[in-house]
């Protein structure tokens, strides 16, 4: 990652993220993976399936507003994403591999933008104008989440 980012945590985080999610999701027994900690959260199966899935929508987004045009970043609704791409029926260890590859496209992108591009924004409905920089820690923020949510099944 570019030393001018200026945050040697945030790679870190970003790298360690998928890493603990794993951990944790292996010391789950698999007979958890469909039970609710709580009715308003994913299942284990679910969590792991968002995660996998809503890399490619944060790379869409860190993408376009890399390129500075200051494009829109298209919402989603989490609870009709996951049913529209079945996560229900995923399988969990597939999805976590899915996680870890993604994150590793990711981090490539990052590593790869010139100075200037993390200053780059986005405009996100529910969320404002977002540069590159704030995106990437949104994703350390969205894997603590779902990290402390994974962790109430052990």
């Amino acid at each position: 990652m570019k030393k001018s980012m200026n945050n040697p945590y945030l790679v870190r985080a970003l790298t360690y993220g998928p890493m603990i999610v794993r951990r944790i999701v292996e010391a789950i027994p698999a007979s958890q993976y469909d039970s609710h900690s709580d009715p308003d959260r994913f299942t284990v199966r679910e969590a792991v399936a968002h995660l996998a899935d809503w890399q490619e929508i944060d790379l869409d987004r860190l993408r376009l507003s890399a390129a500075g045009n200051g494009s829109l970043l298209e919402p989603y609704d989490e609870s009709e994403r996951a049913a529209e791409q079945g996560y229900v029926s995923t399988d969990v260890m597939e999805q976590l591999e899915l996680f870890e590859a993604r994150r590793r496209v990711i981090l490539a992108f990052l590593d790869a933008l010139l100075p200037e591009a993390w200053g780059n924004t986005g405009y996100h409905p529910e969320k404002g104008h977002m540069t590159v920089y704030d995106q990437a820690n949104m994703l350390v923020a969205h894997d603590t989440y779902h990290i402390e949510h994974l962790s109430q099944y052990l």
